[in-house]
Formats: structure tokens, C-alpha cells, sequence
């Protein structure tokens, strides 16, 4: 078999991946194992890839810097040596002009001088003519013949402004003959003050070779005005700013010292160029850089970065591949076992064979496929008692009456809410002959078994009421009918109260029930000490012993009274933070919905309204039940 190399093997996990992911996404699914190499990949390839992307953004600018500065200081060398050649020139040249502001010609030391310096090749004396308006050209000094001619030749037909400059004690320098000779022009003072100038013309051969060397980098000598006096062959006597647009370029104040600036030239090509101020006139060195070669090296650094990453990520990849299938093997009968479950086979087990976190998810499972099959049982029996109990519902919505009612000269408003499935409270009216029987009662506790005595409550009640027992007469009976069905285990509060139509009178019996609230009809809004309290008799609960005896009294009602029936369960309202409304809320509330409407339809309305907003639909604590029973104002 033949060995295959690192990039192969490299090739051949990626192909891999490649196929696996692309046949997932085929079949619309990705299993976990890949989901997990995704994420063990691509998060630090997202966090490498950014890294890179910022080293190589915070080296790029390092290198910007640094290529700035390197090109300045370069600059301000090239000009500083620049201005000492031209200082020391000026220097050595004092005696020459101290002899020329005494005489019109050379001096033999002027003559020596000539032939000592190296760099100077000619010297001449301009004086102005007054006659003829213009410079004459007086004596002139040179080492070879014919060289200021040259010179006056090619100048003459733009000297003026130079002269300008001159007459104004300005220094100029230029580069008539485009190479490495320069001129220097000064202006020197004679004692008949006729304008004097003095011409030398030396070289600067050792300047031209800097200026002149194409490299990656190239340096210039330009005037303000942009013309390039050294530079590369190709371009000196062009203009700078036909190339580059440099912030000095064209200026009439002066500039000094240094600057750099990225510029781009007119082929759109992006450099990095800095200047320096020579001193001397309006000189200045120029350094330019394609900004693509002074930043050569971030290419390098880029593909070596690239191959870093791409050998990094391969070994995370195959690292992940390797710890991948080891966690989703096990990961993979936890899905197969789930997959039976929910077909209905609750006695799977899972083989632990490993003590990590994924074994002990195994453990947990096996936990729970025997407690589902446990909760399924449970469930089925839940939901058998749910039936049952919303069977026993409906059942025990049948006891209670339509919840308004005109009964002659009454009206009855009532309200029911069970704080479960079922509930313990039970109230009624009915109508027999002149006569209304108006039932209310609590028994202990809610759920099934409260509901049981309520439903015996109801069957002895409609008894009762075809034999026409008082009050007293019917709780003795009721008394024992629950009695019989609970045997003391649940007992009963219960208010009956028999109205006769004709007289209004109503003879009531409690066994130690809420006394109902009585408001007498009155012109002036009710306070708490206006309400009466139907607490004249209070006798045993109801089913707390057979023999029990219940009393009666009566209270004769006025047209436009108002009487409150409720349980325990009204004042016991909760909030979602579980504290109650309270007797003296309910009473305040209740005082306040009375007074707001003479219509008992409206009261109930606003006191519902009230207390709901209290409860902001928090559960029920206990059976809510209340109704309201008015005389009406006229007789009917």
C-alpha cells in the first residue's frame, strides 16, 4: 500500500465532510455529530479569521507609519544636506562678492578661487543699463569656454521673474541646463547703487545621483511651483503637480519643515509621499513609494496567515471528527431509544458505558422511561377523574337558578364563580304561591365532596319548599338530611329567608352563615352605619349534629330596600400576590356600588367590576357566590 502524504490525507478528510454535510442537507437533516463539528469549527475559524483580519488591518497601518517616517527622515536629510552644500558655497563665495561691491572685475582671488573649488565652474557679473532698460552681462569667470553662454542662452527668456525675486534680496536657484548644474543668483550692493548681479554656476553631481537612481522609491528637487529641477532622467523640466497633487504644491505662503501625505497620481495609482522644505529659495525634496511595494510584505504575511489557517482548521476538523463520534455514538441510542418510546415501548434500557456527563444522561434516561410509564397510568386515571369531574359539573350547574330574576315586587340579581372543577356554595330563590324562598349556603371547603352536600342540599330544598315550611322548620330538616349524607364529616353554613309578598315581611333562620347586609331605601348616599346586619338568630352549622335546633325572626322590608346575600369567599378574593381584599374593602366597595345606581342589575355590575380588578385573574382561594334581592320603589 502506498503512503499518502499530509496533503492528502488533508484532501481526503475534507472530501469526506464535504459529502456527508452535502448529503444531509440532500435529505434536509444534520445530525448532531455534524452539528457539533460545526460548531467546534466554525466558531474558531470566525474567531482566527477576525483575529487575522485585525493583525493584518493594525500591521498595515504600523507599516504606513513607519514607511512615513522613514521617507521624511530620508527627505529632511537629502534637504538638510542640500542647504549645507548651498551654505557652504554661499560661504566660500563672501570673498568673491566683498571684491565684486568694491570693483567691476575679478579679483585674482577670484580667479584662484575658481580654480580651487570643484564644484564651481563659472562666475559672472550682470550691471543695469539704464539707457537701454535692461541687465548687460559684464565680466564673466570660467574653467571651460562658452559655459555662461550656454547658460544666458537658455535663461534669458525667463529671467525676468526670477529677477524680481532677486531685487527683492531673494535668493534664487535654478537648473537651467536639466542636469546636475545649478545656478545661484544674488543680488550685490556697489557704492553707485546701480543693481548688481552676481551668476555662479556650479554641480552638484553627488545630489544628481540620489535624485537620479529609479528604485521602488524616488526622490525629487522641485520648486513651489511644481517644476523638477532633479529627479529621474525622464522627468526633469516636467511639473510635479501634473503627476501628484502635493498640499504645498502651487502655494504663495511659504512653507516649512516637513509633511506626509498618501496621494494618488493620474493613473490612479496610490502613493506614499513625504517633503521637506530646503531652505534655500523655493526648493524642496519630494519622496515618493508606491504604496503596493512599501506594503509588499503584508501580501507575504497574508498568504502565510492563509496557510495557517487552512493547516490549523484541517486539525481542528480532524480533532473534531474524532471527539464527535465518540459523543454522538452514545447520543445515537439515546435517539433510537426515544424513537421506541414514543412508539409506545416504555421498557427500553440504554447500555451506560461511560461515566462523563453523556453517561449519566443515559442513566437519567433509563430514570425516565420508567417514570413515563409510571405518569402514563397516572395520566389515564387523571384524565378519567377530569372527565368525572367536569361530568359533575354540568351536573351541579343544573342547581342553581338563571342568575337575574323579576319576581313581582322583587328583583334578583345573583353570581356564582367555583374556585375548582366544583364547588361547595349553593344559592337559590324560588316562588311558591305569595311566598319566595331565597337559599344561601357554604359548605366546608370546595371540590367533589362540598359539591356532594350541595346536590342534597338542593334535592331536600325543593321538598321543603312544595311542603311550605318556615325558615326554622326547613334548616331542622336540611339539618338532617345532611346529617345522614356526611355524618359530621361536612358541614354546611346556611341563611334561608321566606318572603311574603303581600305584607313584605321576611321571616329568615342562620346557621351560622354571613348575616346578609339590608340597605334601606333613603335619599342620601349610604354610609357603614346605615346598613343592618340580619344577625338577630345564628344557629348550628348544618350536618354538625342530628338533633340540632334552628330559631327564626322576621324583618319587614320597605319598598327600595336592598339586601346583600354572600359567602366567606367574597371578602377572601386574592391577588396575584395572594392578599386578600378584606371584610373592610368588600364593605367600602360594596357601599359604593349601592350608591351608584338604584338599579340592582348596576350594582352588581359595578361591585363585579371592582373586585375583578382587585383579583387581576388571579385563581380563586375559595367559592365566590353572592346575589342581591331588591323591593322595587312602586307597589306593582
Amino acid at each position: 500500500m502506498t503512503k499518502k502524504g499530509p496533503g492528502e490525507v488533508l484532501t481526503f478528510y475534507i472530501g469526506l465532510i464535504r459529502y456527508e454535510i452535502l448529503s444531509a442537507v440532500k435529505t434536509k437533516s444534520l445530525s448532531i455529530r455534524y452539528k457539533i463539528l460545526l460548531a467546534l469549527t466554525l466558531i474558531p475559524a470566525l474567531a482566527l479569521f477576525v483575529y487575522l483580519t485585525i493583525a493584518l488591518q493594525v500591521f498595515r497601518d504600523d507599516k504606513v507609519a513607519y514607511v512615513f517616517d522613514t521617507t521624511s527622515q530620508i527627505s529632511i536629510s537629502i534637504a538638510g544636506q542640500l542647504k549645507t552644500k548651498l551654505d557652504n558655497i554661499i560661504k566660500l563665495t563672501q570673498p568673491i562678492l566683498l571684491d565684486l561691491s568694491q570693483s567691476e572685475d575679478f579679483s585674482r582671488l577670484s580667479r584662484a578661487f575658481l580654480q580651487f573649488d570643484a564644484n564651481l565652474e563659472s562666475m559672472a557679473v550682470m550691471a543695469w543699463n539704464e539707457k537701454a532698460g535692461q541687465y548687460e552681462v559684464g565680466p564673466v569667470l570660467e574653467k571651460i569656454p562658452f559655459t555662461f553662454e550656454k547658460f544666458w542662452l537658455s535663461w534669458r527668456q525667463s529671467w525676468n521673474p526670477s529677477f524680481v525675486q532677486i531685487l527683492m534680496n531673494q535668493t534664487v536657484v535654478t537648473n537651467p541646463f536639466l542636469d546636475s548644474r545649478f545656478v545661484i543668483v544674488q543680488k550685490i550692493d556697489r557704492p553707485d547703487a546701480r543693481p548688481y548681479l552676481v551668476i555662479l554656476l556650479f554641480d552638484l553631481a553627488e545630489f544628481s545621483e540620489q535624485f537620479q537612481t529609479l528604485s521602488a522609491q524616488n526622490f525629487y528637487l522641485v520648486q513651489r511651483d511644481g517644476k523638477i529641477l532633479l529627479g529621474p532622467k525622464n522627468e526633469l523640466g516636467s511639473n510635479l503637480k501634473d503627476q501628484i497633487s502635493l498640499s504645498f504644491l502651487g502655494l504663495n505662503k511659504q512653507v516649512a519643515g516637513s509633511g506626509v501625505e498618501k496621494v494618488v497620481d493620474k493613473s490612479g495609482t496610490t502613493k506614499l509621499a513625504s517633503f521637506a522644505a530646503v531652505g534655500w529659495g523655493d526648493l524642496f525634496v519630494v519622496s515618493t513609494v508606491l504604496e503596493s511595494k512599501a506594503l509588499s510584505a503584508i501580501s507575504v504575511l497574508k498568504r502565510k496567515s492563509f496557510l495557517f489557517f487552512i493547516i490549523l482548521m484541517a486539525v481542528t476538523v480532524i480533532l473534531s471528527l474524532l471527539a464527535s463520534s465518540t459523543v454522538t455514538q452514545a447520543l445515537t441510542q439515546l435517539h433510537e431509544a426515544t424513537g421506541k418510546i414514543s412508539d409506545g415501548q416504555f421498557d427500553v434500557q440504554v447500555q451506560v458505558q461511560s461515566q462523563d456527563e453523556v453517561g449519566a444522561l443515559a442513566e437519567n434516561f433509563n430514570r425516565m422511561a420508567a417514570e413515563v410509564s409510571r405518569l402514563m397510568q397516572q395520566t389515564a386515571e387523571k384524565a378519567r377523574m377530569e372527565n368525572e369531574l367536569q361530568t359533575a359539573r354540568m351536573v351541579q350547574e343544573t342547581l342553581f337558578p338563571a342568575p337575574r330574576a323579576d319576581l313581582g315586587p322583587v328583583e334578583v340579581v345573583g353570581y356564582y364563580e367555583p374556585a375548582s372543577e366544583v364547588g361547595g356554595d349553593w344559592w337559590s330563590y324560588t316562588q311558591t304561591g305569595n311566598s319566595v324562598y331565597f337559599w344561601i349556603g357554604d359548605a366546608t371547603g370546595h371540590g367533589a365532596g362540598a359539591a356532594l352536600i350541595t346536590s342534597a342540599a338542593k334535592s331536600a330544598a325543593g321538598l321543603i319548599e312544595a311542603l311550605g315550611f318556615s325558615p326554622a322548620q326547613a334548616l331542622e330538616a336540611l339539618n338532617k338530611s345532611i346529617y345522614d349524607v356526611s355524618r359530621g364529616k361536612v358541614m354546611m353554613t346556611f341563611f334561608l329567608g321566606k318572603l311574603d309578598l303581600n305584607t313584605m315581611l321576611m321571616t329568615y333562620c342562620n346557621a351560622s352563615h354571613e348575616a346578609p347586609f339590608l340597605f334601606r331605601r333613603k335619599e342620601e348616599p349610604f354610609k357603614k352605619k346605615d346598613i343592618e346586619f340580619l344577625n338577630e338568630v345564628n344557629n348550628p352549622r348544618l350536618g354538625q349534629s342530628r338533633d340540632s335546633k334552628y330559631s327564626e325572626t322576621t324583618v319587614q322590608l320597605g319598598l327600595g330596600d336592598l339586601l346583600f346575600f354572600y359567602t366567606d369567599g367574597v371578602p377572601d378574593i386574592r391577588n396575584r400576590a395572594l392578599d386578600a381584599w378584606g371584610e373592610r374593602e368588600f364593605i367600602k366597595t360594596l357601599i359604593g356600588s349601592v350608591n351608584s345606581s338604584p338599579s340592582p342589575v348596576e350594582v352588581m355590575s359595578a361591585f363585579t367590576e371592582h373586585f375583578q380588578a382587585y383579583r387581576q385573574e388571579a385563581s380563586l382561594a375559595d367559592d365566590l357566590t353572592f346575589f342581591i334581592v331588591k323591593t322595587k320603589e312602586t307597589i306593582v
